[in-house]
């Protein structure tokens, strides 16, 4: 992670400067799971500090928290707890987001037996024909097979039918039996 650290009228010291470093590559191990850039200023303001905090993810989103006390390790834990706290909220927006995208995309619903026949007339509670499970239409999106691999894993379906991103040709990505992952991808 790329951290500058600019102070205005002191000095921060290395500890301080590992404090922060520390603390916000922790955060984002913890919630972003991917590299970003952040820009910390330490300075004194009348008979305290502050601390502003800004964090740009990778996505375009920037987090940003600040902090004032009489200590400048007190005023930079209170900007770091604010960007937590900032970062926490948007990586559960991230999963609720995809959560419900996956749920809608994959819903499935159970229609009655619409095929009634002369046994169940005649008093068999049985039905003799199995019940029609339709799934709502759902659109096919592009995506390599390693993507289309990835969202296999992250989804309860065990296919997934999309365009490749190489060729535009119709793939199928499945579990199979043997826990593998198997891919089809017809010529023509």
């Amino acid at each position: 992670m790329n951290i500058q650290i600019a102070s205005k009228g002191i000095d921060v010291s290395p500890a301080l400067q590992d404090r922060i470093s520390d603390r916000l590559e922790d955060m984002m191990d913890k919630f972003i799971h991917r590299e970003g850039d952040a820009q910390v200023s330490v300075s004194r303001e009348g008979t305290g500090f502050r601390t502003v905090c800004s964090v740009h993810l990778p996505s375009g989103a920037t987090m940003e928290g600040k902090g004032e006390a009489h200590d400048a390790y007190a005023a930079t834990d209170e900007a770091l707890e604010h960007v937590e706290k900032r970062l926490r909220r948007y990586s559960r927006r991230l999963k609720d987001h995809n959560a419900e995208a996956k749920a809608s995309a994959f819903n499935m619903f159970i229609l009655e037996n619409p095929v009634q026949s002369d046994e169940d007339d005649a008093g068999d509670n049985a039905p003799s024909e199995p019940i029609v499970i339709a799934e709502k239409p759902g659109k096919i999106r592009t995506m390599t097979p390693s993507m289309a691999a990835l969202e296999l894993g992250l989804a309860d379906t065990g296919v997934v039918i999309f365009n490749n991103a190489k060729h535009g040709r119709l793939n199928v990505v499945f579990k199979r039996s043997d826990g593998n992952i198997g891919w089809i991808d017809p010529t023509d």
